[in-house]
């Protein structure tokens, strides 16, 4: 006979950028370990690795983190790219699509300087894990035992089966409600109530 209350075997979850809120309902409803898997090979087919989708004024933006070639066998081992100027791109897109929301002034002081630097990381894997963390404290759910993995052997499995339920975006008069967005999208026009919806 099992204990119902022991926990779950660990849990493996992908390298993600800010990924869906799919991704934190599984951190959130397991009961046991779970390891975010930094050095998951890399596929250049995967672009939530290093990409996110936002609600512009417009609708769906993506917003990509280009990586610089030669590729890396992980996402570890993948820099981030240093041409081009996303790192000024992409805070401005979140300051335009989130400046009006309740918590954007709240939470950008520490998610921005995270993607406004290209050389404060050494790869996608690390980008990913900051970005993660800082996702984790702004839905209090800093009690779940996460650990990050930089070892290519693990196998992480892709969250699925959960859809968000509709709630307030701050241009949901004119565009309706949005499906598929990032987290960052919950967490700037909800901020800490988002947690209710995973």
């Amino acid at each position: 006979m099992t204990d119902a209350a022991a926990p779950s075997a660990t849990l493996y979850l992908p390298c993600r950028l800010a990924p869906t809120p799919a991704f934190y309902h599984a951190l959130a409803a397991h009961r046991g370990p779970v390891v975010i898997c930094c050095a998951e090979r890399f596929d250049k087919r995967c672009k939530a690795a290093h990409r996110f989708v936002i609600a512009d004024t417009r609708g769906p933006l993506d917003l990509t983190v280009p990586i610089a070639k030669p590729y890396g066998r992980t996402w570890a081992a993948t820099r981030l790219s240093t041409h081009g100027t996303w790192w000024e791109t992409i805070p401005a897109a979140l300051e335009s699509a989130y400046g009006r929301t309740p918590f954007f002034e709240f939470y950008a002081p520490d998610l921005l300087p995270l993607l406004s630097d290209p050389a404060r990381f050494d790869s996608v894997g690390a980008l990913n894990a900051a970005v993660d963390s800082f996702v984790r404290r702004a839905l209090d759910l800093t009690d779940v035992d996460v650990s990050y993995s930089f070892d290519p052997a693990l196998r992480p499995t892709e969250p699925a089966g959960f859809e968000l339920a509709p709630y307030w975006q701050v241009r949901a008069d004119r565009l309706g409600f949005i499906p598929g967005l990032s987290i960052l999208d919950s967490i700037f026009n909800l901020g800490p109530e988002a947690r209710l919806l995973l």
